[in-house]
């Protein structure tokens, strides 16, 4: 009988616990939107050697983390925020509309203040060795951003950038 209880109670625990690794597993949608606003607040916050670790291995391995370090560093704007506007997956790969708040220098504009800039960016993000990575574009035109901005009224701030002027950047790769 006791062999019985034993049996049934392993039995139990066993499902108990496929139930709750198989609940466990979060949506790859939540899990991209929940690692790109991450992205964003690290490089917001000048924190760029921890926001390296969010870009793809086969970025990784061909971008040392001075490369990216002195890049984003040397960025003539400035990352306020970040939020996520949807996620679409397919398989390996998420996109992300994001839209991010950056600070312009009025030296940029050839304007006698900053401006505040909310821009349009679409990410991919790649699923890699278990994680979610986020894909860098290939360039990045600043100047077109600054141009952009340029072309609108000082009162008026533009509202979108071409998914092609996400920062930072660096070859594209498929890891």
């Amino acid at each position: 009988m006791n062999r019985m209880k034993t049996l049934i109670l392993t039995c139990g625990i066993g499902v108990s616990l496929l139930a709750a690794v198989g609940c466990s597993k979060k949506d790859p949608a939540e899990i991209v939107r929940q690692r790109a606003v991450e992205r964003w607040e690290l490089l917001a916050g000048k924190h760029s050697v921890k926001a390296y670790d969010y870009l793809s291995p086969g970025y990784r391995s061909t971008h040392t983390l001075e490369q990216y370090v002195a890049f984003v560093t040397t960025s003539r704007v400035q990352w306020k925020s970040a939020k996520v506007d949807a996620v679409q997956c397919e398989e390996d790969v998420c996109t992300a509309k994001l839209t991010v708040v950056s600070m312009l220098p009025g030296t940029v504009l050839q304007r006698p203040s900053d401006m505040e800039y909310p821009a349009a960016v679409v990410e991919k993000w790649i699923l890699s060795e278990g994680q979610w990575y986020f894909l860098p574009k290939s360039k990045v035109d600043a100047k077109g951003i600054a141009e952009q901005a340029e072309a609108k009224p000082a009162a008026q701030a533009p509202q979108s950038v071409p998914p092609a002027q996400t920062p930072p950047a660096g070859d594209q790769d498929k890891n």
